[in-house]
């Protein structure tokens, strides 16, 4: 069988190709044949290179309008046929025109946030995304949904809309082995500078709704305690620069250090040296929905994960996790002071279970299963 992703955008500021790359390989080793439709950026480049081999075939395409995006998607599926298109996010530009196909493949759809229970989407913008949603139940001929929240939204929206037996797959993100097993290139040096401190990784936007300030006020409240727990801040956002006034402020400089975006290929070596990782989410809509990738790709290296009872991480963590509430910084502070006191060890998770091996097997389970039932229908008409 042949499956084609097609994602959108650069993967350093829109992470849906996540998938793609995940599970190229896996599924390679299943005996499908892949390709990935992906825009041509530096960063595309080299995750792809970094993730897939040389027999996932990939097509790339120069960013434009939303119409030219979508004329070019098309000649590609045209030009790979394949019996499998999934996209990785669906939206006015990430989509192909189904008039103008030479093939007919069964399209599939992946969602993993809900964009009309996000906040900052109001009005019109709230109310393209809400028919954005309900246009992929019709457009698709199955989803791929990275939450229970999600499944049970699109299961009822399909009921909505008449499509009953539309299929649906829970399909959470996953971490990649290779990545994980990639050299610790930047060990040593991380272990000399930050011999006999206690070391807590947040990956991630710096913004206010996903917890900037939760952990920065939790470190201060920390540091009244202790000078030897040190916050590494990987990623970028749009209050970072409130966020390093605050940290001057409270002359938290030698505890709190502002990363930027972390290369892929240093991630092994961050995550080795961490004694924990901080993944703040909020009792919304929107976290409820959206799957926090992050989580998955620090399972495998055995260390607590601070998060909340929300969504996903709920289901991988159940009653066993370490969470605090994103609205009490002294929650999460209690936290890192049991673990810098020696007081805390990681929960019992079964990572492989959330590998992307894990996921394309499920996956072709899933694809088999339906297809088997699409045949005995047919042979009963």
């Amino acid at each position: 069988m042949k499956i084609c992703f097609i994602t959108l955008g650069d993967i350093k500021f829109i992470a849906t190709m996540k998938r793609a790359i995940g599970m190229a390989g896996p599924l390679l080793s299943l005996g499908w044949e892949v390709s990935i439709i992906a825009q041509d950026s530096e960063e595309n480049r080299k995750r792809i290179a970094m993730e897939c081999s040389e027999a996932v075939k990939v097509y790339y395409y120069q960013p434009g309008s939303a119409g030219e995006e979508v004329r070019v998607k098309t000649e590609l599926v045209n030009q790979i046929a394949p019996d499998y298109v999934l996209f990785c996010s669906f939206s006015f530009r990430n989509r192909i025109s189904k008039g103008k196909l030479n093939v007919k493949p069964k399209i599939l759809i992946e969602h993993s946030e809900l964009p009309s229970g996000i906040p900052d989407n109001k009005g019109i913008r709230k109310l393209a995304m809400l028919a954005l949603e309900y246009w992929s139940v019709l457009y698709a001929d199955g989803l791929l949904c990275a939450s229970k929240y999600l499944c049970n939204v699109y299961t009822k929206r399909a009921a909505q809309l008449f499509r009953k037996q539309l299929p649906v797959l829970y399909s959470p993100y996953a971490f990649n082995n290779d990545v994980i097993a990639s050299p610790r290139i930047r060990l040593d040096e991380l272990q000399d500078a930050y011999k006999g401190k206690t070391i807590l990784i947040y990956m991630g936007t710096l913004t206010r709704n996903y917890g900037l300030f939760t952990m920065l006020q939790a470190m201060e409240m920390v540091s009244k305690e202790r000078s030897d727990v040190v916050l590494m801040l990987l990623g970028q956002g749009r209050h970072m620069a409130e966020a390093k006034a605050f940290v001057k402020e409270k002359q938290l400089d030698a505890q709190v250090q502002f990363l930027g975006y972390a290369p892929e290929e240093d991630l092994s070596s961050w995550f080795t040296a961490a004694d924990a990782f901080i993944s703040p989410l909020n009792d919304t809509v929107q976290d409820w929905a959206r799957c926090p990738s992050k989580i998955y790709m620090y399972l495998p290296f055995d260390k607590p994960v601070f998060t909340c009872a929300i969504g996903e991480p709920l289901e991988i963590f159940g009653h066993e996790g370490y969470y605090f509430n994103n609205n009490a910084p002294a929650s999460l502070a209690v936290l890192i002071s049991k673990l810098a006191n020696g007081k805390l060890a990681p929960a019992t998770v079964n990572s492989e279970a959330h590998s992307w091996e894990r996921r394309a097997v499920d996956f072709t389970a899933w694809i088999n299963s339906n297809d088997a039932v699409k045949v005995l229908r047919i042979a009963n008409l």
